[in-house]
């Protein structure tokens, strides 16, 4: 995984041991003005990934203004909803998880976005895919030409593909089809190749669209 410092904000009387288990840099922090300086600070000595409580005192701001500093940002939200996510991804943040998410899907999420990607829990994406059209992240523009596309994919791809639209990690899906994470991620790229998509927010709605 890149290197990167980790600073989680939280409020007043909220903590997670499975942050630091996560993470032995992680820097816990209140959600306060000294926060911002503290974020500055450590984005200009490398990559700085900033998990965010949501419902935390001033946390879209916060997102907000993390993300124009340099950082890259997720959410955490001790209750995911729908509506914590639209305003997450409407100021920035490019993840959402669960507060106490285990220290491995943290990671997960963490090497995904610091790679690019845009990382969602599974139990919400079915749901973000239907609200993404009404939020600035979205995903490509669908053609009519979905089908014909996927006709394009491999066998394997398509099971790939298809298990990360039900949410799965790279290590579930390898799981699942008994193949390794490495051969996982050939496929994924494969697929994002072929589907013209970016990540895999964009691949699970492609999918969604052309499976009805």
């Amino acid at each position: 995984m890149t290197d990167a410092h980790h600073v989680f904000v939280t409020e007043a009387g909220f903590y997670s041991s499975r942050w630091e288990t996560a993470f032995g840099n992680a820097r816990i922090h209140y959600a306060s003005e000294s926060v911002t300086a503290e974020i500055a600070s450590r984005i200009a000595e490398k990559t700085t990934l900033v998990w965010i409580l949501t419902g935390s005192p001033g946390w879209e701001p916060m997102i907000r203004d993390s993300v124009a500093a340099g950082a890259l940002v997720i959410a955490m939200s001790r209750q995911p909803s729908v509506d914590d996510l639209r305003a997450a991804l409407t100021e920035g943040a490019r993840g959402y998880v669960h507060a106490v998410a285990t220290p491995e899907r943290l990671r997960q999420a963490a090497e995904t976005v610091l790679a690019g990607g845009l990382w969602l829990p599974a139990d919400v994406i079915n749901s973000v895919l239907r609200v993404l059209a009404s939020t600035e992240i979205r995903p490509g523009q669908a053609s009519s030409g979905d089908e014909d596309d996927l006709a394009s994919l491999t066998d394997r791809e398509r099971r790939v593909a298809e298990a990360v639209q039900l949410g799965l990690s790279n290590k579930e899906v390898a799981r699942q089809l008994d193949i390794t994470e490495r051969t996982v991620k050939a496929h994924l790229s494969a697929a994002f190749r072929k589907l013209d998509v970016r990540d895999r927010m964009q691949l699970a709605a492609r999918m969604r669209r052309a499976n009805g």
